[in-house]
């Protein structure tokens, strides 16, 4: 059976399906929102992506799954759900798990969550989906175990499900009066105009929940909303909701009110007015001998009270605080999102055997970057092929694009907040991407950057890691731009290519290395990282930073700067893999710019990386290079 006959058997038992691709991220620009039955639409689909995967929209088809992933244990997840029923449809997922189907009642909304009812166990529902055979990953093929009937869910399995996933702390709190006449006149026009409308056989349901969950950030009770949209919206829909479906659309507005993760009012004035309010509202701390006052966020205490200050928390000890500001930030070539990665994934999982990290308080983590999504994924599955078994680290949360300073960023935080109601970490790669069109120079502008590392810190309850850069001077000790930059943070890290054969780096916090760090003492010595290069297929390798590790073989700095050392090692690499064969300048500048760890155009690593190499004493490059014959060949 193709890909196109499944997915058109499955609509026809009145499944939603859409396309995916082989790392399970959707085609379609809207995802799961966008599945359907109509067979029309999905023969368009498989006719532009003849090779996608079958995604089930698993609450559109009335059903929860049970994602039981590698490392499930069915005992310690009967003990929180009660016994599974014996469900005959089933299937095999390529990593050796499976998914357990079971029907819900008609109507019925369960939240999705990962690994919060069990470990290793996730539930998908609502807004959620899988994929069905005979889908492929790079794993390998889904199959089904059975295809009979799904089983019934306990009434159990549901409550556990919908109470795994916590809800946002001001999700359900009203700061303002509902229905204010201005709000009511804005949602109107909206409804009017902006807002999508329901079309039928393309998500019409979602469409309606979503619509509702709008009527609540412009601060509409749920009384008021049915009246507005069935007044202003549901006349542009196709076709109309009729008198017959009043219950139906009802049911979608409540669950609109009570699944969405946004505060109600989120983006009206009102709301802005009443926060702040609420924000600096002095709050007393009585202390055993002492008080402290607490108004947005601002601190005083008395003498007495000084006695009480804490020390700081840690995230990774000696290394971020909590809800802390950091920055890492160096020349070109010293795997600055390879670290920030290792610390992220550390944190999301509380990996700590033979980590370069001592995680103290592991959680969610979102990772926000500027660009390189694919190659990003690469390098989190050598991660966790290194670190974490070939397991998920499903406590990490990849976004892109970075926001920008002046940019609304109350979509990107509902998004993250119905991810994960809370989080440990946010880390934005890179600070010039967040900083698209402004003057990095100006202080204004650096100050703007720190606005928005605050809001992150204020909306997520985290603390956040800012990439950045040195200047073009690759032996600067200075993060680029406004000395703003490095007075605004908590903590600071600079990193430097060390001279030798290897890949590796060293990160300083001391000041007279460029370093900070606000909430302890400096290190006496940086910390050295190799970057361990991992195999992860014949045509896909990545690196994985590991513990330092030292060496006797001789160090050979020709001085060029740390892009220099990085193409020089990898000229040695490729020639070592390839001890036979004769380069030219240009096959071998062009093998060159395939590398991960490389990012530089083959032109330009021709006419200008390798011909400096080649001619400079003192580097790997120089003694591979044959001036007669111009050919690159490993020496000896």
């Amino acid at each position: 059976m193709t890909l196109l006959e499944a997915a058109l058997s499955y609509a026809a038992k009145g499944w939603p399906v859409f396309p995916c691709n082989a790392a399970k991220e959707p085609y379609t620009k809207n995802g799961v929102i966008e599945a359907t039955t109509d067979r029309e639409t999905i023969t368009d689909w498989w006719a532009r992506w003849p090779r996608a995967n079958v995604a089930m929209d698993v609450g559109g088809a009335g059903m929860m799954v049970l994602d039981l992933d590698p490392g499930h244990s069915i005992k310690e997840l009967e003990a929180v759900v009660g016994p599974l029923p014996a469900t005959l449809l089933e299937a095999h997922t390529p990593r050796g798990g499976r998914h357990l189907f079971y029907a819900l009642e008609p109507g019925e909304v369960v939240p999705p969550s990962a690994s919060k009812v069990a470990d290793h166990v996730d539930v998908r529902s609502f807004h959620s989906y899988v994929l069905l055979a005979p889908s492929r990953t790079d794993d390998g093929v889904y199959t089904w175990d059975s295809e009979g009937k799904p089983a019934y869910r306990s009434d159990e399995m549901v409550r556990q499900a919908s109470t795994a996933r916590a809800k946002s702390r001001d999700r359900d709190h009203w700061i303002i009066t509902p229905d204010l006449p201005e709000n009511v006149a804005d949602a109107v026009k909206w409804l009017k105009i902006d807002a999508k409308v329901a079309v039928e056989g393309q998500g019409g349901d979602t469409c309606a929940y979503a619509t509702a969950a709008m009527l609540k950030s412009f601060g509409i009770s749920q009384s008021l909303a049915f009246d507005l949209m069935w007044e202003h919206w549901n006349p542009r829909c196709m076709p109309p909701w009729d008198n017959g479906e009043v219950d139906h659309l009802e049911a979608k507005i409540n669950n609109g009110y009570s699944y969405n993760t946004s505060p109600p009012g989120n983006v009206t004035a009102a709301y802005t007015t009443a926060k702040a309010a609420d924000l600096f509202r002095p709050v007393e701390v009585t202390l055993p001998s002492g008080s402290e006052y607490t108004s947005g966020r601002f601190r005083i205490v008395d003498r007495a009270g000084m006695d009480h200050i804490a020390p700081p928390e840690w995230i990774v000890n000696d290394l971020l605080p909590v809800k802390s500001y950091a920055m890492l930030y160096g020349p070109f070539g010293t795997y600055k999102t390879f670290l920030a990665l290792d610390i992220a994934l550390s944190v999301a999982t509380g990996f700590a055997q033979q980590s370069n990290w001592v995680v103290a308080r592991p959680g969610p983590v979102l990772f926000l970057a500027g660009e390189g999504r694919s190659g990003l994924r690469a390098r989190v599955q050598a991660w966790e092929r290194e670190h974490w078994k070939g397991n998920h680290a499903e406590g990490f949360h990849l976004g892109d694009p970075v926001p920008l300073v002046s940019e609304d960023m109350t979509p990107l935080f509902e998004t993250a907040k119905r991810l994960s109601s809370e989080y440990r970490l946010v880390v934005i790669d890179t600070v010039g991407r967040a900083m698209q069109g402004l003057n990095e120079n100006a202080q204004e502008n650096a100050s703007a950057f720190t606005g928005l590392v605050q809001r992150f810190q204020r909306e997520l309850g985290a603390a956040v890691l800012a990439i950045h850069h040195t200047g073009h001077d690759t032996k600067s000790t200075h993060a680029r731009g406004s000395s703003v930059f490095g007075a605004d943070v908590d903590a600071l890290y600079r990193m430097e290519e060390q001279a030798g054969p290897g890949r590796t780096v060293a990160m300083h916090n001391n000041p007279d290395q460029g370093g900070k760090q606000k909430d302890a003492a400096a290190w006496d010595q940086p910390r050295l990282f190799d970057m361990r290069q991992i195999v992860l297929s014949p045509r896909v390798n990545t690196l994985v930073p590991v513990p330092h590790k030292q060496s006797d073989e001789p160090l050979k700095d020709a001085n060029l700067g740390s892009e220099f050392g990085v193409i020089d090692r990898a000229i040695a690499e490729v020639l070592g893999a390839n001890k036979l064969k004769p380069w030219s300048n240009r096959d071998l500048a062009e093998m060159l710019a395939t590398r991960p760890d490389i990012e530089i155009g083959s032109k330009s690593l021709q006419n200008k990386y390798l011909r400096t190499l080649r001619e400079t004493n003192g580097t790997l490059a120089s003694a591979c290079y044959d001036a007669l014959t111009k050919r690159w060949r490993m020496a000896g």
